[in-house]
């Protein structure tokens, strides 16, 4: 989940206190003298090392408070962004997500999150937070409209892809292309998404073992097998997300319409449980008994804001077909806590 924000200034300190620390580390043993060395003494450190930290500070709050005010710095750049446009960052750069949001691949660069003063891990960004690569490039993905300040070499990609069938206005706009963007799910052909087609089994699994793998690693390297799905059916079934019968299943079982309820299954089981932080108050779901198969993780989707209902009342229809907006919609709001929608039932 995302950190929350204590200010500029907490981030100042922070991040004032780790290049201190980076300076400290860089400097040899034999220039700062040894631990006996009666010449540099404890008070003088920390003297030096508090006025150090105290001007750093003033100089960061200033030159981030311009920022969030619309201003600029020497140095620095403001880049607004729309859903799917990739943001290239040299080594040696940084970047803040002043609104908005985006993920950043950890693969082979080193992202430091130097706001809490640890590594980026999961590729989620939090707002206002401070990202220092280093290693090799690393890619911001904006999982919509997103405004970042960025210090040092960058280039923009505006998103490429662009679907004649879904249209801007749509409820499932944002949600298809923050899903496509993050590489989880695909057009049907490079112009077209098709968002009142169905789902198969083979494409559910396919779809939440890479949305394991880019939640965990912010990349997702798995691909087709001799039969398309093997590998992702392998994955899966390794890593929890499906049961191993799904392994046993024939070619027409594997490429037939999934079911919502499934899906709501599968789907739950690609992230970690402490992703699904409760925001709405779901007493009863019309049509989803709570003694229902499946019904412990459907619950806890609408819980969390990732499902809303097919219906008006909230109902979800568990037994029939899901359509590739809804799970694309599901996706993006696995990925994005801010497209999590509110709702109350029961």
């Amino acid at each position: 989940m995302h950190a929350h924000s204590n200010g500029p200034r907490f981030h100042a300190v922070r991040l004032a206190a780790l290049l201190l620390a980076f300076c400290l580390l860089a400097v040899p043993a034999s220039a700062a003298g040894g631990a006996g060395d009666s010449l540099v003494t404890e008070s003088y450190v920390d003297a030096w090392a508090d006025g150090l930290l105290e001007e750093a500070t003033a100089s960061i709050d200033e030159a981030f408070g311009g920022i969030q005010a619309g201003g600029s710095e020497a140095g620095s750049r403001v880049i607004s962004l729309t859903s799917g446009d990739v943001l290239t960052l040299e080594p040696g750069a940084s970047f803040v997500l002043l609104s908005g949001s985006a993920r950043v691949r950890v693969g082979a660069a080193a992202v430091v999150n130097a706001t809490v003063g640890a590594r980026a891990v999961t590729g989620n960004v939090n707002p206002e937070q401070l990202y220092i690569v280093s290693g090799a490039q690393a890619e911001v993905t904006a999982l919509g409209a997103a405004r970042a300040v960025v210090w040092g070499s960058s280039s923009l990609t505006e998103r490429s892809v662009a679907f004649t069938d879904v249209p801007e206005g749509s409820w499932y706009y944002d949600y298809v292309y923050a899903a496509v963007d993050a590489g989880l799910v695909d057009g049907v052909t490079e112009t077209t998404f098709e968002p009142e087609s169905g789902f198969t089994v083979a494409q559910a699994i396919k779809i939440a073992a890479c949305l394991h793998q880019y939640y965990h690693t912010g990349a997702v390297t798995l691909t087709n097998g001799e039969t398309w799905y093997d590998t992702y059916v392998d994955y899966a079934v390794a890593n929890g997300i499906c049961d191993a019968l799904y392994a046993t299943m024939s070619w027409d079982e594997m490429n037939s319409a999934i079911d919502r309820r499934d899906f709501a299954v599968i789907f739950y089981n690609a992230m970690p449980e402490s992703e699904y932080e409760v925001i709405n108050s779901i007493g009863a779901i019309p049509d989803v008994a709570t003694t229902d198969e499946g019904a412990q993780e459907i619950y806890a989707l609408y819980r969390a804001g990732i499902l809303d209902g097919a219906l008006d009342d909230g109902s979800y229809l568990p037994d029939s077909g899901i359509r590739r907006c809804e799970a694309a919609a599901i996706v993006a709001r696995m990925l994005d806590e801010t497209l999590r929608v509110h709702t109350t039932l029961g």
